[in-house]
């Protein structure tokens, strides 16, 4: 995990969390992005802060797509799962 903390730290992010927070179709974007490259860095904007933690929105992400919260910096966070675990 902690090669991964490491590689995470160098990538941008690729999926932004807007004013509507969490919804079904960002669930599917972010699941489709982790079937593609198994680990993706999401941006949480200030808004979506204003009524919910960063931590309460990478574990609920993390749970919907069944992946594990790499690292958790700012208003950002890393989210991987492994092919092999479908």
């Amino acid at each position: 995990m902690k090669q991964l903390k490491r590689q995470s730290a160098e990538w941008e992010p690729t999926v932004w969390v807007g004013r509507n927070g969490v919804t079904r179709p960002l669930l599917g974007q972010i699941s489709t992005q982790l079937k593609a490259k198994e680990m993706i860095k999401v941006k949480v904007h200030k808004t979506s802060l204003e009524q919910t933690e960063l931590k309460q929105i990478a574990e609920k992400i993390a749970d919907e797509t069944r992946s594990k919260i790499v690292d958790v910096r700012g208003r950002t966070f890393t989210v991987y799962k492994s092919r092999k675990s479908g």
